[in-house]
């Protein structure tokens, strides 16, 4: 079945988490380690990041969207929808902070959880298959990684869409756009010497609050819960 789009939308301000493949593109494999192709055999590359909220973050904005990507999908009008989403039939793409999502898959540190993650957080995941604008000081000049890291903060533009799958449904967002805002504590996951961000910030012009559509609502009590 066809995918169900939302809207573009401004996400609120968020801390840039690991699974970062903002300015460098992932290769795409399957479960077998080999190169998943696309229709004209080239290697599918994906960008994307992971981005982390405060549990008191309102999840409106999202769920407007989500709302709004199921009923282009046709799965049914608002309330159907809401209602697949109440019975688990429309899975959650939003992953808690302190849940297996959150913690080291293998390893010493196997199944703890990593930096920046934890029970007052949530968080998404992104991701597409066209390289998209990452700024920090210059909207016609693309950031760089010393620039853009794991551990500092910004926003995304993103929008939700729909999947189908042998596990069931689902939608996941889209990565339109991310723009820093400042710099944050590092995170990491071992090896390297962190960097103190008071050596190196540079102040930056405020741009200003989140959005009014982005403020208020249901926060983590929202649709899936």
């Amino acid at each position: 079945m066809a995918r169900g789009h939302s809207e573009n939308f401004r996400a609120p301000d968020c801390r840039l988490g690991f699974d970062l493949f903002l300015l460098q593109p992932q290769k795409k494999t399957n479960d077998a380690g080999q190169p998943l192709l696309d229709k004209n055999g080239k290697q599918i590359e994906e960008w994307g990041a992971t981005f982390i909220y405060p549990n008191s973050t309102p999840k409106t904005v999202f769920e407007k969207a989500i709302i709004e990507a199921c009923i282009n999908a046709k799965w049914g009008d608002e309330a159907k929808i809401k209602e697949m989403i109440g019975a688990g039939l429309i899975k959650s793409p939003f992953l808690k902070g302190d849940g297996k999502e959150a913690r080291f898959k293998k390893g010493d540190k196997a199944g703890e959880i990593q930096p920046g993650y934890g029970p007052d957080v949530w968080f998404i995941r992104t991701n597409t298959r066209i390289a998209p604008p990452v700024r920090y000081k210059d909207p016609n000049i693309q950031a760089t990684k010393d620039e853009v890291y794991a551990g500092c903060y910004g926003f995304p533009v993103l929008n939700a869409y729909t999947w189908e799958g042998n596990t069931g449904k689902g939608v996941t967002f889209g990565l339109q756009y991310f723009q820093k805002l400042r710099d944050g504590e590092k995170l990491f996951t071992g090896g390297g010497a962190a960097v103190d961000p008071n050596e190196f910030f540079e102040k930056i012009e405020d741009t200003g609050s989140a959005p009014e559509e982005t403020k208020g609502g249901a926060g983590a009590g929202g649709l899936f819960g």
